[in-house]
């Protein structure tokens, strides 16, 4: 009886989690924002003028790669994006939010304040596991239904998150892809860059008056 119990409630909270991950997946555009309010009022100490800077630069690549990924025109025949930065990964705007993620925490490097940057990278570290992996895998399985051979064959030489290293060697300007800006009409990738801009700007000013 006491097993069969503890088997029960072992499967109840499985299910549990599983429907809080489904939940944060949907929702994680608005989580994002609340990780990033807690992130920046009781997590964020930068006291490094050179890790700030390597921080931002590493956002900076972010957003752009979020950018490039929305304004790279898509196949005329509706098939799968396979050029400019899906030619190097097959999630380039998962790439730049973890970019973006990274370059926070990078600017928060302080060894006055180890810990509070170690509990800062373990945060970013579970949440972009628990949710955008699982992002990826269900944006993974609807295009493997919409285009089962042709994903095979775009899984078989693209990476997901980390371009291979020829891949970046023999990237050239022509790789690029073509570039169709109208498209940042219809999408927040503009308010992001600028809300990016301004969690660097308050990380600034926590900088230089040592908050």
């Amino acid at each position: 009886m006491p097993q069969e119990f503890s088997s029960t409630a072992s499967m109840a909270l499985v299910r549990l989690g599983r429907r809080l991950q489904e939940f944060a997946v949907r929702r994680r555009i608005k989580l994002n924002r609340v990780i990033l309010v807690f992130i920046l009022v009781f997590l964020a100490h930068p006291k490094n003028h050179i890790f700030f800077g390597v921080g931002f630069m590493a956002g900076l690549i972010g957003a752009l790669i979020r950018i490039w990924s929305k304004v790279i025109m898509e196949p005329s025949g509706g098939g799968l994006p396979n050029t400019g930065p899906y030619r190097l990964v097959r999630h380039p705007m998962y790439l730049g939010t973890i970019a973006q993620g990274l370059g926070i925490w990078a600017a928060c490097l302080s060894f006055g304040r180890f810990f509070s940057f170690c509990f800062l990278g373990v945060v970013l570290a579970i949440y972009f596991l628990v949710v955008y992996r699982e992002a990826i895998v269900v944006e993974e399985e609807r295009l493997a239904e919409r285009s089962p051979q042709e994903w095979e064959e775009y899984v078989a030489r693209t990476p997901a998150l980390i371009p291979r290293k020829e891949s970046l060697t023999h990237f050239s300007w022509s790789d690029i892809g073509q570039l169709d800006f109208r498209r940042l009409k219809h999408s927040t990738e503009g308010r992001n860059f600028l809300a990016l801009l301004g969690v660097f700007a308050f990380l600034w000013f926590k900088l230089v008056y040592r908050l």
